[in-house]
Order: C-alpha cells, then sequence, then structure tokens
C-alpha cells in the first residue's frame, strides 16, 4: 500500500475541510448584544464632553491640548485592559513631522537660452504666481528645461496619457488645471471631473514620470481667474504645513496665471489658449518640450521639527488559527485648534464624535460576554488635518503587520445631519464580503439607513481620498469609512457639543461595533474582490 507522508495527509484534510467553509455575511446578534448595549448616548456624551472642552483648545496637531486629548484616550485603553504594542509598554506611537511655513524669498524666472544670447524674465510673487507650502519639509532651488504636458493626465481607461512620447525626466512639467473636455461621452466630457483633474493626482503622476516641478496653469475656460484663485488660498498659503519626513525629494507645486503660461510657452510661438484648443478638438494629447526655455525657481521655507502621537489599544483575538488576524478601528482625534485671535475650534463633530465612538466600541468589545476570534487595534491618529499624516506614518511604522490586518473601519464626523442615515464609503471597493457585513449589520439597528450617495472614487467631494481609511486601503486592506457629512459648522469655532445628534452617534457607533464584530468572528476574512467592481446604488436613503 501507497503511504502518503503526514503533512500530505494534513493539507488535503485541510482543504476538504476549506470546501466547507462559504462566505456569509450573517451573525448572530445576540452573541454581540451583551457589548452592543454597553455604547450608550451617556458615555459619548461624556467622552466628547472632555474632548471638545476648552482644556483640549482645539486640539491642534503638535500643540498642547492634543496632548491632553491623547492621554486622555489612552487613560480609556488602559482602563478597558487593552494591551499597549509601543516597544516602551506604551499606548503612544510617536512619530517627528517636520513644520514648515513660507518664507519670504521665493523666485519664479523665466531663462531663454539662444546659444550666443539668453533673455531672464522674472515672475512676482502672488501677481504671478504662488506656491503650495503643503508636503514641502525644506528650501528648494531647481534650474530645469520645461516640458509642455497638456492636463498632466494618464487615465489607462480613458486611453488618455500626457506623458505618451514625452520624457519629462529632471525638468519642470507645464501643465493645465482641470481635465479636457473631450467631444467622446465615452471619454472626459467635461459636465463632471473624474478623479484626474484633483491636483494630488496631477501630482502623482509627475512624480511618477520623474519631473523636479510642476507649474499648473489656470485654464483658460474656466471662470475662475488667477486673482480669484489667489484669494481663495491666501489663507492657507501663510499657514505652517506639516510633512513626515522622507528621503523623497521633494516637488514643488506652482500655480501660475495664464499670462504667466503664455511667457513661458513664447518659444512654441503657441499660448496656452492655442494648445488647450488644439488638444480638445483633435481628441489627443499635444505634449512637447519647450525649446531653449528653461525656468528657474527657488523656494524658500522656514521649518521647525516636532513631535506627535498616534494612539493605539490592542484586544487580542481567542482563536488559535485565526487570532493573530486584526480588525483596525480608526479614527483621527486631532482638530484645527485656535486662530490668531486664541478662538477656539471645537470639533466636536470632526472629530470629537468619532474619538468618543472609538473608546466606546473599544468598551463593548472588551465587556461583550463573547470573545472575538480576532484581534482588534483601536488607534486614534494624529494630523489627519495635515494631511492624514498620523494613519500614513502608521502603514509605514505598523503595529501590527498589515498583512493581519484584515479591515479599517474607518469613523469621521458622525454626529449631526439626518439621524437614521450614514454615509458608507468604500465599503465594496476592496472586498464585496465587508460590504455585505456592513448591510447585515445595519439590519440589526432600528431606523439605521445606508446612504451611497459618496461612494465612487470619481465623486466630486472625493470623500474617498480625504480620511484615514485611505492609507489602508493604498495597501490593499479593505475599508468603510463611516461619515454623516459636512454641515455649516465645519471647520468653523461653532462646531460645539450641543449639536450633536447623541441617538444618532450611539446608533452608528453601534453599527460600527456589530461590523467589526461581525468580521472579527467570520469564519473567513473578508475577500478581496476580483475584477470590475460591484455597482451600487446612487443612494438608499437621503
Amino acid at each position: 500500500m501507497l503511504r502518503l507522508p503526514a503533512i500530505t495527509i494534513f493539507f488535503v484534510v485541510s482543504l476538504l475541510g476549506q470546501s466547507n467553509i462559504y462566505f456569509s455575511p450573517s451573525f448572530d446578534p445576540e452573541l454581540a448584544r451583551a457589548g452592543m448595549e454597553t455604547i450608550s448616548r451617556t458615555d459619548l456624551e461624556a467622552h466628547l464632553s472632555f474632548l471638545a472642552s476648552d482644556i483640549t483648545e482645539g486640539r491642534a496637531t503638535g500643540e498642547r491640548g492634543l496632548a491632553i486629548a491623547g492621554e486622555y484616550i489612552a487613560s480609556q485603553f488602559r482602563r478597558l485592559g487593552l494591551t499597549p504594542l509601543v516597544n516602551n509598554n506604551s499606548f503612544f506611537q510617536r512619530y517627528e513631522l517636520i513644520k514648515t511655513k513660507m518664507g519670504d524669498d521665493n523666485e519664479l524666472a523665466l531663462l531663454l537660452d539662444y546659444g550666443s544670447s539668453s533673455i531672464k524674465e522674472s515672475f512676482q510673487y502672488e501677481e504671478d504666481f504662488f506656491v503650495s507650502p503643503r508636503g514641502l519639509s525644506s528650501n528648494i532651488e531647481i534650474q530645469a528645461p520645461v516640458v509642455y504636458a497638456g492636463y498632466g493626465i494618464s487615465a489607462k481607461e480613458y486611453n488618455y496619457n500626457d506623458y505618451a512620447g514625452i520624457s519629462v525626466e529632471n525638468c519642470i512639467v507645464l501643465i493645465l488645471d482641470g481635465e479636457p473636455d473631450l467631444d467622446n461621452p465615452n471619454r472626459f466630457n467635461g459636465s463632471l471631473d473624474t478623479r484626474y483633474a484633483d491636483l494630488r493626482e496631477k501630482l502623482s503622476q509627475a512624480k511618477t514620470n520623474g519631473a523636479s516641478a510642476i507649474l499648473i496653469a489656470t485654464n483658460p475656460k474656466s471662470e475662475e481667474l488667477f486673482t480669484d484663485k489667489l484669494k481663495r488660498w491666501k489663507k492657507w498659503l501663510h499657514r505652517e504645513s506639516m510633512s513626515l519626513p522622507s528621503s523623497e525629494p521633494n516637488v514643488p507645486v506652482l500655480t501660475i496665471s495664464e499670462t504667466t503660461a503664455d511667457k513661458i510657452l513664447v518659444s512654441t510661438g503657441r499660448t496656452l489658449r492655442d494648445l488647450q484648443i488644439e488638444l480638445e478638438s483633435e481628441g489627443k494629447s499635444n505634449s512637447r518640450p519647450i525649446s531653449n526655455s528653461y525656468v528657474r525657481l527657488n523656494i524658500n521655507l522656514n521649518k521647525e521639527s516636532i513631535v506627535s502621537n498616534n494612539i493605539a489599544g490592542y484586544f487580542p483575538g481567542n482563536d488559535p488559527f485565526i487570532g493573530h488576524e486584526t480588525i483596525v478601528i480608526s479614527a483621527h482625534y486631532d482638530h484645527v485648534g485656535k486662530n490668531a485671535d486664541g478662538k477656539i475650534y471645537y470639533g466636536a463633530d470632526d472629530n470629537g464624535s468619532g474619538t468618543s465612538a472609538l473608546m466606546e466600541i473599544a468598551e463593548a468589545i472588551t465587556r461583550n460576554n463573547h470573545a472575538p476570534k480576532r484581534g482588534f487595534l483601536f488607534l486614534a491618529v494624529s494630523g489627519e488635518e495635515r494631511g492624514l499624516l498620523g494613519s500614513k506614518y502608521y502603514v509605514k511604522s505598523p503595529l501590527v503587520p498589515l498583512a493581519n490586518t484584515v479591515a479599517d473601519l474607518n469613523i469621521d464626523m458622525i454626529g449631526r445631519n439626518a439621524s437614521d442615515s450614514v454615509y458608507i464609503i468604500g465599503s465594496n471597493m476592496i472586498s464585496q464580503d465587508l460590504h455585505e457585513i456592513n448591510e447585515y449589520a445595519a439590519n440589526q439597528i432600528d431606523n439605521m439607513f445606508l446612504n451611497y450617495r459618496y461612494n465612487s472614487k470619481d465623486d466630486p467631494e472625493r470623500y474617498y481620498y480625504r480620511s484615514d481609511h485611505y492609507n489602508f486601503a493604498q495597501f490593499g486592506i479593505p475599508i468603510i469609512f463611516y461619515f454623516a457629512g459636512i454641515h455649516d459648522d465645519y471647520h468653523k469655532p461653532t462646531d460645539t457639543i450641543e449639536k450633536i445628534d447623541f441617538q444618532k452617534l450611539e446608533k452608528v457607533s453601534r453599527l460600527v461595533y456589530l461590523t467589526g464584530w461581525s468580521v472579527a468572528n467570520n469564519d473567513t476574512r473578508p475577500r478581496k474582490n476580483a475584477g470590475v467592481q460591484p455597482t451600487l446604488p446612487d443612494q438608499i436613503k437621503y
């Protein structure tokens, strides 16, 4: 008789066992009820009363008030018996930030080199151009040839690429704001911008293609003039910016007027408007180098190093086989601090509501009668208001391996607007399984409706890209972003606790808890989608 090795027998038996395991979004809510009932509007209000108080001073990253809020969150994690994962047995994941502010010596100049002679034309800061300080961490001095690259877009699904046939390696790239208005309904139709019109997407493409800097020119078709754009941006230009230290070279973004662009394009014999009309009438990119033309730029920054913290508490899974797998529940606990006059921006909804929910969900998991099979990491991140910095640092230095992170449920602003619904963003983008689990969980809560109005990568509000779940999504980790929408008090001192709907806050917190609990106890981790993303209705309920 042929004898199979023991390891082979084990492998075959394991496969046969798994063949009977099918994904199901359903679960027994009674097994999670004891924990769910600990989530109360009274406790949520108690947490939020501290987080959105005068003592936390608006919780600005790098400021004393945020440190006070962090100590409060850590004390709650300690009270619940969560495990600290940082090396020194701490709940605080410390990280460094570079804080910068634009200096006074910023230069942009055009150099035309004709061999035997040269011409230099200097442009005036805030008259002809301005610089976005976001993401910059050091002074920059560049002199390089200029390449015109249309709209600076590379989009395979639209069979469109402004970088095809040109090289922008170590060059300064001149691009148009927005996206092309092409006479083709299957491509860019101009009625609603896609994600490719967003500056962050253009910056990513320029970096990928090796550009040293970007000059983004005011779109000649736009109703917003350069002066209007400057007025809209001005308060941000003089505000301190923050970024993570990086060995990658800075790629500065300079916004320029149409007149400035025309001067840079002078050796082509064409204006920016001429090139735009040509591109859109022919329906294809007309990118080209600008011969004999060099741009010199000098960006002056004042900078200092500061320290901030994420707060992380772990609750282990009890299953010997999948207990190492982890669900992250995340919320940012920072806000925007105080204005120049000392007025506090309380941030009760943004994101005191999500942080309060995070602590209540942690208590529900630890107090439930049935321990979860998979573990939970409760993660309060800082730096969200400055560019998702805390979560960006976390995914680069995770406390639980990303390979073992099965989902991130991110909570940001869930205490306002319609009392019986919440926006769900991203639930089906990576894993349809996670989407179905969340829908099943919502059915266990009375008068809880899920709204998918913003659940699109191309939604003009771009909410999918605007909170901390996005950093997890970039690593292929299934995510859900729970969000109740913008209101008139967004980023204003009037975002205060008396405007919070605590009944809604309780319901959404319970939804996140049930979804997380179900993921933790499901026989299979949420599977990633294959092929085309499933389509959802625009909304279920406003």
